[in-house]
């Protein structure tokens, strides 16, 4: 058994806290054991504690979105969080709750030895780092304890303020920059994906390189995968189908 395996299963057995009474799961990390980057997030949300996995709601998909944005693959990095089980009704972490999981993260780290640890949002960035103001250091490598660190934003925080979402896709292009992946050439717009989400906007991936001869461009849904061919420049507010 692996070393991370093995602290999967401290994990998902800890009674380090209060929050084990009220979990449904514990979260492990969960990712690629030779990842030269790791993402750690805060703690996990009702859709991570249901299924016992890190970022696999609505946080996990924008994150998902971001990184396929920039060339990172999912299943070429480590995703974890500070806390390891859902504090009720997703209130930030306590001291004492961050303190209790601090082994298992120190452990991720060292196990896995990445080239850099991107910490997203408030809770990683202090936790870690001693941080604080987020909004005025992020996109920035800092080191410590001979490691390098990536601060940005938490993925959850573009979803209630849309105008970070930009400044966190120019974060993950640094990122990506410091890894050597290479940006791929696509746009994004706020449209509307009748088939799976018929009352809120989802965001779109233009292809612009993928044109036919009637200038047609190919969109997809960044949720569903649904695609078609549309003629560029119709308004924001219009179905995508």
């Amino acid at each position: 058994m692996h070393k991370l395996d093995t602290i999967s299963e401290k994990v998902k057995s800890c009674q380090n806290c209060k929050l084990c009474e009220t979990r449904t799961n514990a979260v492990p990390g969960k990712g690629n054991f030779d990842a030269d980057v790791i993402f750690v997030g805060e703690a996990p949300g009702r859709n991570e504690d249901i299924h016992g996995e890190p970022f696999v709601g609505a946080a996990g998909k924008r994150l998902d979105m971001i990184l396929e944005d920039t060339g990172i693959n999912r299943g070429d990095v480590y995703i974890t969080n500070i806390v390891k089980c859902r504090p009720p009704k997703n209130r930030v972490p306590s001291k004492e709750e961050e303190e209790a999981c601090n082994d298992f993260i120190n452990q991720e780290i060292e196990i896995i030895n990445p080239k850099i640890i991107c910490v997203m949002g408030n809770t990683a960035y202090g936790t870690l780092l001693d941080g604080k103001e987020i909004t005025k250091n992020h996109g920035k490598i800092v080191e410590k304890d001979g490691r390098k660190f990536f601060v940005t934003f938490h993925p959850a925080a573009t979803i209630y303020n849309q105008k970070l979402v930009d400044e966190l896709k120019d974060d993950f292009r640094k990122l990506a920059k410091f890894l050597g992946k290479n940006e791929e050439a696509k746009q994004f717009e706020d449209r509307r994906c009748d088939f799976c989400m018929s009352k809120t906007s989802h965001e779109v991936v233009v292809i612009p390189k993928v044109v036919t001869r009637k200038r047609r461009w190919l969109y997809k849904c960044t949720e569903c995968n649904h695609e078609r061919w549309l003629v560029p420049y119709r308004t924001v507010a219009e179905s995508l189908y």
